[in-house]
């Protein structure tokens, strides 16, 4: 089954149809449909581009919906700062959980129906799956968690337009890590996309602290209209803050890109290896467990202030975000892994940049951030540099499943 698949994927990669098989011995592997019709290179012009509009339309679909629900994350943790809220780590441990107790029950019951299928006994097996690929999942849920945390920490300190935008850095940093890790080959228009986005996304920043500093200017001004007297070095610290307090949210969403990179390329690896739901559920206990200490550890004051400190009639659209916040994740980490079986991570990737338009027409006219131009400049930079990296696909190594014995420890 192993050697048909592979010759699938050759066979695909040799006609440049996409991304290759997600290959692995589970029932939840939605696997690379063969939809590349190579008769349909023979029909007119015309019907080649409905027979592609048609192949493509679901992946376009998938992505617009990934796209939708990250702006909707944006959205419910922007609203959040707004009524004063900033809990991280309280905001990402219902989704997490969620994901446990859905996907890690359905791995748990399989994982124990196998019990009888060879000599080891259930405790047997299950020291074998922690030695063999338990840590790889406890990795891989531990790095999630931590990018998570920068992400929604970020929204306390810089505004959702600049969390949207400088999250593009999760793709070169992917497609790094790709080539010196999973050994997968690029050609050169896709370093050259990889640059273009890097200087993006630096120019994001100096938009940000312009803008920052433009907002501050006018406020000071005003503030210097409306009395007599001001203190201008209190203003001046206050500006100073201000701008640092912005600068250290964009330097979070820069970390939180690079850890969603780092995450990305290994959930690629074990999905491929092991399977969609068993990363979901193991990978996603792992991440459950790591906020459940941060929360009680880091956040319990913070918690217990918040629901005490603020006005009753709030807390109704307080629980609401967190709720929006904790489905939106949900089905983002759900529908990811099947947008990426359907297509590949460029196309995936490049939808989720509409996200970024939305925020950054949103964070104008819905939350009152400052304007600069910059901002356009740098996401016409992203977008050249994506487009760039997209126009070409990559090679692809194969990533052979785990053997039998091994998936089912």
């Amino acid at each position: 089954m192993v050697s048909d698949v592979l010759v699938q994927e050759k066979h695909v990669n040799e006609h440049e149809a996409g991304m290759p098989h997600f290959s692995n011995g589970d029932d939840d592997s939605t696997s690379f449909d063969s939809c590349t019709d190579l008769t349909s290179t023979k029909l007119p012009v015309h019907s080649r581009f409905m027979h592609h509009l048609r192949r493509l339309s679901l992946p376009i679909l998938l992505g617009q919906f990934l796209s939708a629900l990250i702006a909707t994350t944006g959205i419910s943790s922007n609203f959040l700062v707004n009524f004063g809220v900033s809990l991280p780590l309280a905001q990402n441990f219902p989704h997490y959980l969620l994901l446990t107790l859905i996907y890690g029950t359905i791995s748990w019951t399989r994982f124990c129906s196998k019990r009888h299928e060879n000599s080891l006994s259930l405790w047997g097996k299950f020291v074998k799956f922690l030695h063999t690929r338990g840590w790889q999942y406890f990795i891989a849920g531990t790095i999630d968690v931590h990018a998570n945390w920068a992400m929604v920490g970020a929204y306390a300190l810089t505004n959702l337009t600049s969390v949207q935008l400088l999250d593009c850095i999760t793709i070169p940093t992917a497609m790094l890590l790709s080539r010196f890790c999973l050994k997968t080959r690029y050609r050169w228009i896709h370093v050259t996309g990889v640059v273009i986005c890097i200087i993006g996304s630096a120019s994001m920043v100096g938009a940000d602290y312009l803008a920052a500093a433009a907002k501050d200017a006018t406020g000071n001004s005003t503030a210097a209209t409306k009395e007599a007297t001001g203190n201008s070095t209190a203003s001046e610290s206050g500006n100073s803050q201000h701008i640092t307090s912005v600068l250290l949210g964009d330097f979070l969403v820069i970390a939180g890109a690079v850890g969603y990179g780092i995450s990305n390329v290994y959930q690629e690896f074990l999905v491929r290896r092991y399977g969609i739901i068993d990363y979901l559920g193991f990978a996603s206990l792992s991440a459950t467990i790591w906020t459940a200490i941060y929360c009680s550890t880091l956040e319990r004051n913070v918690i217990i202030e918040t629901i005490r400190a603020h006005d009753p009639a709030n807390l109704p659209s307080i629980v609401g975000c967190f709720v929006g916040f904790a489905l939106a994740m949900f089905l983002l980490y759900t529908v990811m892994p099947v947008a990426l079986s359907k297509t590949n991570a460029v196309l995936v990737n490049l939808s989720l940049l509409t996200s970024d338009l939305y925020a950054l027409l949103i964070g104008i006219y819905l939350f009152g951030n400052v304007f600069h131009p910059l901002y356009l400049a740098s996401f016409a930079a992203i977008m050249v540099g994506v487009c760039l990296f997209a126009s070409r696909d990559p090679i692809f190594r194969d990533i052979v499943r785990a053997p039998k014995e091994e998936d089912e420890a």
